[in-house]
């Protein structure tokens, strides 16, 4: 006879008794119990509940707070110390869109203190037929700091390491060079492949101390209107050599709605955008060079669009993709996709990390479709300037020029 016997459900009467009542009671004891702010923001931009943590990092009380307008009670600033504008507002992009939005580059300011804590905001639409946001507060101010220690550890670390490597690079040169060194052939294998690791690793040092430069904000963007068709496509000609070097098709190709039908010819209209020259330059190299290590046959294809709004960059490939639950990582720092098609391809896993911090100091986006086996997408998406405000920073730029003054910032 077992020693251990079942309860009958009647011996248990409290377990049967898990009332929607209790479910809310316990509901509302984590919401009040956890450290991180939590506001639920209706459709119509009202607050409808807020817990006490988001209360102490407002810096109002719970009657502050209820059925009141997010905006005038939620003090958001960026890192300039400007209060945020509504059309940079993450809680206002989520209630046009619906769609999920994580940030972590503001400050909420308190009303009663004017204390400022650097947060991390997460917004969280909830169902169509109930549209709430839920908007979680972290304070990561600990979070940052520790960041900052880590990123001087790290430059410190690799601006020391890059002479030694640079001066192994140059010995290994010369050791390859018949004019000043004789070596058998297999010994030149070997010191082929010494030469290609230590130039990882002097790429690896360069995308270390790049890292910690734009962590810092220590590079900042120069912006200036551009012919955004123009620029891209001469960026992504001086790729050609290498993509056809690998054996590969190339094919540039813009579109928007600004094309028009004239006696039967397509006119493609100027698009402009202001943009970091040199940051676009590395961002749109990355990319191509990223399409032609992942593309063992194919194309590389970049194609830029527009609407009135906004600019697309795409640069797209025939490679071996990147699977679903891959695509929310590839741009994390260090992050590389790990499976049988990568293993042999080399990288620093900062190349992605890079080109998404160059592209968000110019005001961008970025973000990547793909389908394992047959290729994938990124799309970089600016702000695009009207043929007016192209003109007018262009008299600005050129007027400065001319004077010999410093760079405006637009």
């Amino acid at each position: 006879m077992s020693l251990w016997k079942r309860k009958k459900k009647a011996d248990t009467p409290e377990l049967e008794r898990d009332t929607d009542d209790s479910r809310r009671n316990l509901n509302e004891l984590v919401l009040q119990s956890i450290h991180e702010g939590v506001i639920i923001v209706g459709p119509d931009g009202n607050i409808r509940l807020a817990n006490p943590a988001a209360c102490e990092l407002t810096g109002r009380s719970q009657s502050e707070l209820d059925h009141v307008y997010y905006d005038s009670v939620i003090n958001l600033f960026d890192k300039t110390g400007n209060r945020v504008s509504e059309g940079r507002n993450p809680i206002n992009v989520a209630l046009k869109t619906k769609e999920y939005g994580e940030v972590r580059d503001l400050d909420i300011v308190a009303a009663d203190s004017n204390k400022s804590t650097p947060v991390s905001i997460i917004i969280t639409p909830t169902s169509e037929e109930n549209p709430n946001l839920i908007i979680t507060f972290r304070d990561i101010d600990q979070e940052l700091k520790d960041e900052r220690e880590r990123s001087e550890f790290i430059s410190t670390a690799s601006h020391e390491m890059r002479t030694p490597v640079a001066s192994i690079e140059g010995y290994i040169g010369l050791a390859m060079n018949p004019s000043t060194a004789t070596v058998d052939g297999r010994g030149m294998e070997y010191l082929k492949k010494a030469h290609e690791a230590s130039q990882h690793l002097g790429r690896l040092f360069r995308d270390l101390l790049d890292t910690t430069k734009l962590d810092d904000r220590q590079i900042q963007p120069h912006f200036e209107p551009v012919d955004i068709v123009a620029e891209v496509k001469a960026i992504a000609d001086g790729q050609i050599p290498n993509i056809t070097a690998k054996g590969l098709g190339y094919q540039f190709g813009s579109g928007s709605v600004d094309q028009q039908l004239s006696g039967g010819k397509r006119i493609n209209q100027l698009i402009y955008a202001s943009i970091d020259k040199d940051f676009l330059t590395e961002v749109i190299n990355n990319l191509i060079e990223n399409a032609i290590k992942y593309t063992p046959a194919g194309w590389v294809t970049v194609n830029v669009r527009a609407d009135n709004y906004n600019v697309q960059i795409i640069v797209e490939d025939t490679g071996i993709g990147v699977a679903r639950e891959e695509l929310t990582h590839i741009f994390q720092k260090f992050y590389r996709v790990d499976n049988r098609d990568t293993r042999e391809i080399g990288g620093t896993g900062l190349g992605l990390y890079l080109t998404k911090q160059r592209v968000e100091a110019m005001n961008g986006r970025i973000w990547a479709e793909s389908e394992v086996g047959k290729g994938t997408r990124f799309i970089v998406l600016f702000p695009r300037i009207s043929d007016e405000t192209y003109r007018q920073q262009k008299f600005l730029i050129d007027n400065q020029q001319a004077q010999g003054r410093e760079s405006i910032d637009f």
